[in-house]
């Protein structure tokens, strides 16, 4: 059954006509049978017959119909940014993990409450309050199935995240194993620091939280410590939160040792940087059963001395690295294997660097022997405070000696270190490591120890991009709650970074550069879910995509096959 139009001319002038009609055989034929002749359509139009006829007919349809003249938009918040984080969270079973948590906590929709906080923290890092009260439902639509969470839901969901890190961690190890085809031969280690918007003590809520060394530079507020494990291609894996006064050396046994009882991987190789070694903790490594990549300290070791001297004699075999303005040199001292790097740009970058310290500490050495010398400063103690002030703080005070007695001060270079500096140690840097010839080529130990680019490029993503600082809450759960938050965001982050990757999505601004998921998000947040009122009815319709958003959507595995059908309601 259809309406036929028939249309028929009269004079100069054609008229159209329609009839609702059924298709039936006859003498083994089709042919038309009419069953009711409407009208012609300018008539049905003008006294609104059309209209009415649709109007009563629609009421029994199966199917939705609206009105044009009763649409109006009531929204179109984005909508391709929140879907792709969903995927990610269903891929890794984080929607179930956090439900059965939730079930054991009796917390309602904690799954939904957690996704919405890592999708803000990917697509806008606001504060939780902002996110609830202004950001959901007004820049941002849930995907279906996914109930908008209280305030109280995301406080709450903060405490469970922090209590359930310890199971967390090798739940979603196990999933980015199952699913990912990570780098497992590396591990890299390092440590950054945040800071809280106070300068208030430390309080019985949040012992751990210290004055410490900031790596924003921010002293004047107390810190927290973070230390981040991240596999050799840049996946975070597991973090630790420490006092704000912890010294860097102190974490590395610690952190070992509980990566070892909780994920049981096989023998990898840690990369760390100097800042996190001592010879204590090298032995403790190597006994959990870790081979080791590190950065050596570069002053007062005589090994490394040793290292850099045999990189200087004429039989030293050099071999150039990928990048056209770096070598490496593999030289062994005692039963250790050592390799020196030397770089053009570094060797420049500390030449330039070291001749201005050492003007600045001459300038600051002469003041203070000109004081000494019209006697404003006479007593040898205080001259030697004085002297040892700036030699302290310059960076290069190795470099200088100093001769003080009662109303005299001299000071002259230390030319032995001058050496050392200049001719050894400029452009140059060491590492040493306990993998063999076979396990490891020279090229590969410099590839290894530069994996460890990856952690600090993940603190970046995690300060600059889903706003782990200032941190605003007070109590220590709540802190390390929000701390694992950010890091589970910063995870599925470098998933994505990865998948990018893989597919060969390029970003159409910067030649041969793979797209950032950054950028990736904000192009996916441009997809839109515009919500029309129509009377008693309400249409949602997603916007088309261009050519890179969809690259973006294949890339990342998200399911768009019904986003192109209009739902009415």
């Amino acid at each position: 059954m259809f309406v036929k139009t028939t249309v028929r001319k009269r004079g100069d002038k054609a008229y159209t006509y329609l009839s609702l009609v059924e298709s039936v055989r006859v003498n083994g034929k089709m042919t038309h049978n009419t069953l009711l002749r409407l009208g012609e359509v300018g008539e049905l139009r003008r006294t609104n017959q059309l209209d009415r006829i649709i109007a009563a007919l629609r009421h029994h349809a199966e199917g939705s119909w609206v009105n044009g003249d009763e649409l109006s938009a009531a929204g179109a918040p984005g909508f391709g940014a929140m879907a792709a984080v969903k995927t990610y969270f269903d891929r890794f079973d984080l929607s179930s993990f956090f439900a059965e948590l939730g079930d054991r906590r009796n917390a309602e929709h904690l799954e939904d409450a957690l996704y919405v906080m890592t999708a803000n923290r990917l697509v806008r890092p606001w504060s939780k309050r902002r996110t609830i009260l202004e950001w959901l439902g007004t820049d941002v639509a849930l995907p279906d199935g996914v109930e908008v969470p209280s305030l109280a839901q995301c406080y709450r969901g903060l405490d469970a995240l922090a209590a359930a890190k310890e199971t967390l961690e090798p739940h979603l190890y196990a999933r980015l194993t199952d699913l990912t085809n990570l780098d497992l031969q590396l591990c890299c280690y390092d440590l950054t620091s945040t800071y809280f918007e106070t300068d208030k003590a430390p309080t019985e809520d949040f012992p751990s939280r210290r004055f410490g060394y900031s790596r924003d530079k921010r002293p004047d507020r107390p810190q927290v410590v973070i230390g981040l494990l991240v596999t050799g291609d840049g996946i975070p894996i597991a973090h630790h939160v420490f006092s704000g006064n912890t010294a860097d050396v102190t974490t590395l046994p610690m952190v070992m040792a509980d990566y070892q009882k909780r994920f049981g991987t096989g023998r990898i190789a840690l990369v760390a940087d100097r800042g996190l070694i001592s010879e204590d903790n090298v032995a403790e490594v190597d006994a959990c059963g870790f081979d080791h990549v590190l950065a050596t300290r570069l002053h007062g070791s005589a090994e490394v001395q040793a290292a850099l001297e045999a990189a200087r004699r004429p039989d030293a075999l050099w071999i150039p690295l990928k990048d056209a303005n770096s070598a490496a040199c593999e030289v062994r001292v005692g039963e250790e294997r050592y390799v020196v790097v030397a770089s053009l740009p570094r060797f420049a970058r500390d030449n330039v660097r070291r001749a201005q310290l050492l003007s600045r500490c001459e300038d600051k050495l002469a003041a203070l022997e000109d004081r000494v010398r019209s006697g404003r400063l006479t007593d040898p103690a205080k001259i030697g405070a004085a002297a040892d002030r700036i030699l302290r703080d310059s960076g290069v005070g190795r470099c200088f000696v100093t001769y003080i007695r009662e109303g005299s001060f001299s000071w002259d270079h230390d030319q032995e270190a001058l050496h050392y500096e200049e001719d050894l140690l400029a452009g140059r840097y060491v590492i040493t490591t306990s993998l063999s010839k076979a396990q490891a080529s020279t090229e590969n130990v410099v590839r290894y120890y530069r994996a460890l680019q990856r952690v600090e490029r993940r603190f970046r993503v995690l300060k600059d991009f889903i706003g782990l600082r200032p941190i605003y809450h007070w109590k220590e759960r709540r802190v390390r709650g929000h701390i694992a938050l950010c890091v589970l965001a910063a995870t599925i982050e470098a998933v994505m970074t990865k998948d990018l990757a893989t597919a060969g999505v390029m970003d159409p601004d910067l030649e041969g550069q793979v797209l950032s998921a950054r950028r990736a998000l904000a192009e996916l947040n441009r997809i839109r879910r515009v919500a029309l009122d129509a009377g008693d009815h309400s249409v949602t319709v997603v916007t088309r995509r261009n050519a890179l958003q969809s690259q973006i959507l294949a890339a990342f595995g998200v399911d768009t096959s019904d986003w192109d059908r209009a739902a009415i309601a």
